[in-house]
């Protein structure tokens, strides 16, 4: 009788480690996200901080969705930094062959 109870408490707390795993998990994904919306990355945080099991599952099956692909951030940040390169040559911070250098740096990015 006490294995057994022993036993559910085992895995009553390997579930409870799972599910804060997955908490912290949601919380610090949404943090490091980018959403087509600033509010609606403040409303998963919340959501997923004070409602933590729901939370978690509603954000996994469709806040995902909302964020905006790594690929397409990736993509902006490099016009991004091509612009401010070419601000730095244009104002004569870079000379023509470290613009050169810094842009092929920039280009050779995923």
């Amino acid at each position: 009788m006490e294995n057994s109870i022993m036993m559910f408490g085992m895995v009553g707390l390997l579930i409870g480690v799972a599910i804060f795993a997955l908490w912290v998990w949601a919380l610090v994904d949404i943090i490091g996200s980018d959403f087509t919306d600033i509010g609606i990355k403040i409303f998963w945080f919340l959501l997923v901080f004070f409602i933590p099991f729901l939370g978690f599952i509603l954000y996994a099956l469709l806040g995902t969705s909302t964020k905006i692909p790594k690929r397409a951030r990736n993509t902006n940040q490099k016009y991004d930094d091509l612009e401010r390169i070419k601000q730095l040559y244009d104002n004569g911070t870079l000379t023509e062959a470290e613009f050169e250098v810094e842009k092929q740096k920039i280009m050779s990015r995923d």
